[in-house]
């Protein structure tokens, strides 16, 4: 008698076999992605950095004295086009608030910007 068939033990075997790698692979892959989304996250903040610097320089009337600081508005960016319209947080995967807080702080001739969430 000539059977092709796989046995029950041969059949847990593979099963276990395939558990034993998913228990390595799906942490590592969790692993990346949220490494990513911190890459993503940290790319998306120098980009309302950098928006902040043009705004600044277009807005040289309000340039901070030596010790002081200027807080300004993503929607103030956004609402003048420095910034894209719908910047998305990559860790909520949602637009940042228009009310997120950008503080420029002027420490000895040297411009310090600090982006704060609400």
């Amino acid at each position: 008698m000539n059977n092709k068939g796989f046995t029950l033990v041969e059949l847990l075997t593979v099963i276990i076999v395939l558990a034993a790698i998913s228990l390595v692979v799906i942490p590592a892959v969790n692993n990346s992605l949220n490494k990513s989304n911190e890459q993503a996250y940290d790319v998306q903040i120098s980009t309302i950095e950098s928006a902040a610097k043009s705004w600044l320089a277009d807005n040289i009337s309000r340039i901070p004295d030596n010790g002081e600081e200027v807080v300004i508005t993503l929607g103030e960016l956004q609402d003048g086009n420095y910034v894209d319209k719908e910047l998305e947080n990559p860790k909520t995967k949602s637009p940042f608030p228009r009310d997120t807080k950008i503080i420029i702080r002027n420490v000895n001739e040297s411009y310090i910007y600090r982006v704060i969430e609400s």
